[in-house]
């Protein structure tokens, strides 16, 4: 079977090992890009050009030109959108168990600047730590994506794989389903939740003091 050289979707949620697939992917020979991070590509910027594209109801977006694969937000928020334009693309849902998947949400972005793409997610919920009712909307979310996305590829199984990179570690399923050959490097073992640092909740909020950063949309706390 020859590699599958058309586009690929990462539609796994945030925190669920993204960062090692799109590691795992360019390793595989793909131009990928994971997320909207200024800088990560030309126009880039935070998801905000994106989110204003999307909400006018275009879908197209101008990375579909730049790039092979695509990890992280927005694709996996329209991964339904995605099929419609891209019914022969390959889909590739990151998991983990969700226990660990929301205490790491909640470390990982505890005291960390709010992004447009976790607004236009998650709206008064975008930070995870800041109230039981947050956790709650993101574990929801998380479920209810999850469920979804097994219930559409359920009779499309040619196109769908599904796997946790925190428990895997290894090429060799990732590999048989884009028919491409293993790697001779080792399984990449990207940006594992690290505890936070003391410095970030004063940084944060000197850059909010100086104008640099916006606080939390209106209803939740920025902690």
């Amino acid at each position: 079977m020859a590699q599958h050289d058309g586009k690929i979707f990462c539609i796994g949620f945030y925190k669920t090992g993204t960062t090692t697939l799109y590691d795992a992917l360019r390793a595989l020979g793909y131009h990928t890009v994971n997320g909207d991070t200024p800088g990560s590509y030309p126009g880039a910027d935070d998801g905000e050009t994106l989110i204003k594209q999307i909400d006018a109801g275009d879908y197209r977006l101008p990375t579909f030109e730049m790039f092979d694969a695509f990890s992280d937000n927005p694709y996996f928020r329209i991964w339904r959108h995605l099929y419609g334009m891209f019914p022969e693309a390959k889909y590739i849902l990151t998991v983990r168990d969700e226990d660990r998947w929301i205490e790491s949400c909640v470390k990982f972005y505890r005291h960390r600047r709010i992004r447009p793409m976790r607004v236009w997610m998650f709206g008064p919920h975008a930070n995870p730590a800041s109230s039981p009712e947050s956790r709650q909307a993101w574990l929801d979310a998380y479920r209810a994506h999850n469920a979804a996305v097994r219930e559409f590829f359920a009779t499309r199984p040619q196109q769908y794989f599904e796997f946790d990179p925190t428990r895997e570690g290894g090429w060799d399923r990732l590999c048989a389903f884009l028919g491409a050959p293993v790697p001779s490097q080792p399984w990449p073992h990207a940006n594992p939740t690290k505890p936070d640092q003391p410095w970030r909740p004063a940084w944060r909020k000197l850059r909010q003091a100086l104008g640099l950063e916006e606080r939390a949309p209106d209803g939740a706390r920025d902690d």
